[in-house]
This record gives structure tokens, C-alpha cells and sequence, in this order.
């Protein structure tokens, strides 16, 4: 049997090489996008049945399910509301929900895969008129191997998404 020698560099090297520096995250899945994003309903919907500060919550005890980008903009149309309370300068309804009125319960129908962004079908139901389509879908990106909400689809019609309104709003304020 030859034993072989190698220097430390080639050890190390070989070591880099399998795999021995930090693992990187799993990649987000389909089902790991529609728990996440059935996660969040479960825990918000209780919130925003009983009280008005659910949006606020979501920002701050959620923030990790949520994009900086939409952290962000949420905040400043939130703030500008606040400014303005006798008069509409944001949002006027749930940006979670797309609604004013709220059903019992929202559960995820289903996932699509485009262009590695998951789409999350979500569905009110109970306490509200029957619904047969999604109320909202929930873009997720998968960002350092974990699902991030990146905005929320309320239509097929142009701009008709939360990051969108967001940026429209902001523009009318400026």
C-alpha cells in the first residue's frame, strides 16, 4: 500500500472542495412557500377580525416573512395615513387581504411555479360570501433559502398588486 502525503494547503483544499465550508440553505419549495404563506394567514386573520393595529403587527413580528422593500413601502403609506386621518392618502383596505371585510378564515388553494418566484392561490372563507376564485396570491421569493413574501397579487389587471399601489400611492403623495 502507497501512503501519500499531502501539504496542508492541498488538504484544505480538498476540504473547501466537498463541501467543508458553511452549507448554504436548501433551496424554498413549492411546499415550503404554501406553509409559509398558510402560516401567516392562520396567525393574521385572528388579528386583523379583532383589532386595527394587525398590519402593524405583521411588520414588526413578521418582519422576517416579509421583504425589506415591502417592509418599507408599508411603513411609509402606514405613516402617511397617520398624517392624514381626515382624508384616503394610502391604503383603504387590508394589504394582506385586499378587503374591508374579512372572512372567517383565508387558506392557500395552491402553488405555480414562474420564473423562481412561487405563487400562492389564497382563499377567504366562512362568515363572508362564498368565494370560488383566490382572494389574493401571495408571491414568495426564496431568499437565503428561506420563503420571503414579496408582494401581493389581488388581480390580472395591470398593477394591480400591492407593490404597485404602494408605489402608486406614494407618487400621488409626493
Amino acid at each position: 500500500m502507497v501512503k501519500m502525503r499531502l501539504s496542508p494547503v492541498a488538504a484544505v483544499a480538498i476540504v473547501l472542495a466537498a463541501g467543508g465550508c458553511a452549507p448554504s440553505p436548501p433551496p424554498t419549495s413549492a411546499a415550503d412557500a404554501e406553509r409559509a404563506v398558510g402560516d401567516f394567514y392562520q396567525w393574521y386573520v385572528p388579528l386583523v377580525r379583532n383589532g386595527p393595529d394587525a398590519q402593524a403587527r405583521a411588520l414588526q413580528e413578521r418582519a422576517g416573512s416579509l421583504s425589506p422593500a415591502l417592509i418599507q413601502a408599508l411603513r411609509a403609506d402606514a405613516a402617511a395615513s397617520a398624517k392624514s386621518p381626515d382624508e384616503v392618502v394610502g391604503l383603504d383596505g387590508d394589504p394582506f387581504l385586499n378587503a374591508q371585510d374579512f372572512c372567517d378564515r383565508y387558506d392557500t388553494i395552491g402553488t405555480t411555479e414562474k420564473n423562481a418566484k412561487f405563487l400562492v392561490a389564497v382563499r377567504g372563507s366562512g362568515g363572508c360570501a362564498a368565494h370560488t376564485a383566490a382572494d389574493v396570491t401571495v408571491e414568495v421569493t426564496p431568499i437565503e433559502g428561506r420563503p420571503v413574501f414579496t408582494n401581493v397579487i389581488y388581480s390580472a389587471a395591470a398593477r394591480d398588486n400591492l407593490v404597485e399601489r404602494l408605489a402608486d400611492l406614494a407618487a400621488e403623495r409626493r
